[in-house]
Parts: structure tokens; C-alpha cells; sequence
């Protein structure tokens, strides 16, 4: 029974793709920044958003797009 619930519960959070998806709205949208794609900064970003997706599985507390803004600043600031 416990594991059905937190199969549900996880079913509700974000996921990687959608953390991506607003990763990247986010980061050219809202802060109106160039992005080029290569390789490594998609791969980069992709971490990101699996981090992002990580820290909102650990606490119930984080509200996704506070936690995905966040961590979208400190990528920004360490271009």
C-alpha cells in the first residue's frame, strides 16, 4: 500500500523533461538569454533539470518552478 501511495504521490511531481522544458523557457524567455545548444550545454542543462527534478523528490515543501528558477540563476551566473 505504502509503495502504490508514493508511486502516486511521485506521479504528481514534475518530470525531467518538463523541469527541462521550463528550464529552458525560463532561461531565453524570462531572462531573454542567447543559448546555443551544442552537445555539452544540452547535456549540462539536462543535469540541471534532473537536479531540479531530484531536490522536489526529496522535499515536499520546494515548489518546482521556484526550484528550477533557482537553479537556472546559478547556471546563468557561472557562464
Amino acid at each position: 500500500m505504502n509503495q502504490y501511495i508514493n508511486m502516486a504521490q511521485q506521479k504528481d511531481r514534475i518530470t525531467r523533461e518538463e523541469a527541462l522544458s521550463f528550464l529552458l523557457t525560463y532561461i531565453v524567455v524570462e531572462q531573454n538569454h542567447h543559448l546555443v545548444l551544442d552537445q555539452l550545454a544540452l547535456f549540462n542543462l539536462t543535469n540541471l533539470a534532473l537536479r531540479a527534478v531530484e531536490e522536489m523528490a526529496d522535499s515536499e515543501c520546494i515548489i518546482p518552478h521556484e526550484a528550477i528558477e533557482s537553479l537556472a540563476k546559478e547556471y546563468l551566473a557561472a557562464l
